[in-house]
């Protein structure tokens, strides 16, 4: 089968599979350039605009794991953004949950021929937020080969956005302790040091990568899911997670099956 044909076939499926349907591994293998056209071309056949730029891999640990050189990029419609008042439906087999960062942008980000500094970017910010990442797998299995998971969107899912940390950026949440609880109980303590060092810095990296990559720059209204702060943490029908930034509860969603 030509690489296009395949691509479109394989775009249609993942598509079709964020109605809750799986699919199968591919046998034909892919490239990064490959899976990031199919992830792009899944999103358009959506028709809805990016509302939220999702990174994963922000560790150098998780990188390792993968055998990548640097992060990855997926992309949320406005869809798939939640408030923290709303119940998310639980989707199995598998769903997992992360504490993140998230970042909102006040205006436009100004082309520029060099590359992006935290001084371009800063500005540029209007507010931070906690966050709650929601991801699953449209595939049949979360044990993917680095192009397939780039193809899968990163398993970005959902993005529960909680309550506003600060207006514009501040460097208290360059490096802060997080923790993510499971109805209840503590399961997981990490930090934003944990997110490249800095979250501002994944930022900073998303916004040269849009522009070398995508021919892009981050828009205004758009948010930026930066990375995890705790790993990921699977979650079960009914369970209740909330993320504290610094002991302070920030962001709280619930999963349920009868939505």
């Amino acid at each position: 089968m030509p690489l296009q044909d395949y691509q479109s076939e394989l775009e249609q499926a993942l598509f079709e599979a964020g109605t809750g349907s799986q699919v199968e591994l591919p046998q034909r293998s892919l490239d990064a350039d490959q899976a990031y056209a199919i992830q792009r071309g899944v999103a358009a056949r959506g028709a809805s605009p990016v509302k939220a730029w999702k990174l994963g891999l922000t560790s150098q640990g998780s990188r390792d794991a993968f055998g990548a050189a640097e992060p990855l990029v997926g992309r949320l419609p406005a869809a798939a953004i939640s408030t923290q008042d709303k119940t998310i439906a639980f989707a199995p087999p598998e769903m997992y949950a992360e504490a993140e960062v998230v970042f909102e942008m006040g205006e436009d980000l100004a082309p520029k021929a060099g590359a992006y500094t935290r001084e371009d970017l800063v500005p540029a910010i209007r507010a931070i937020h906690a966050g709650i990442e929601i991801v699953r797998s449209r595939f049949v299995t979360t044990d993917l080969p680095l192009p397939l998971l780039i193809a899968d969107n990163v398993m970005g899912h959902a993005l529960v956005l909680g309550q506003k940390l600060t207006d514009g950026w501040d460097d208290t949440f360059a490096d802060m302790p997080v923790s993510l609880t499971r109805n209840g109980d503590e399961v997981a303590e990490g930090a934003t040091s944990l997110v490249m060092g800095n979250p501002l810095d994944a930022v900073v990296w998303l916004a040269n990568w849009l522009r070398d990559k995508e021919g892009e720059t981050l828009r205004k209204g758009q948010l930026i899911a930066s990375g995890t702060c705790t790993g990921a943490t699977q979650i079960y029908n009914d369970d209740v997670i909330h993320i504290d930034f610094g002991g302070a509860t920030m962001a709280r969603v619930s999963v349920c099956n009868d939505q």
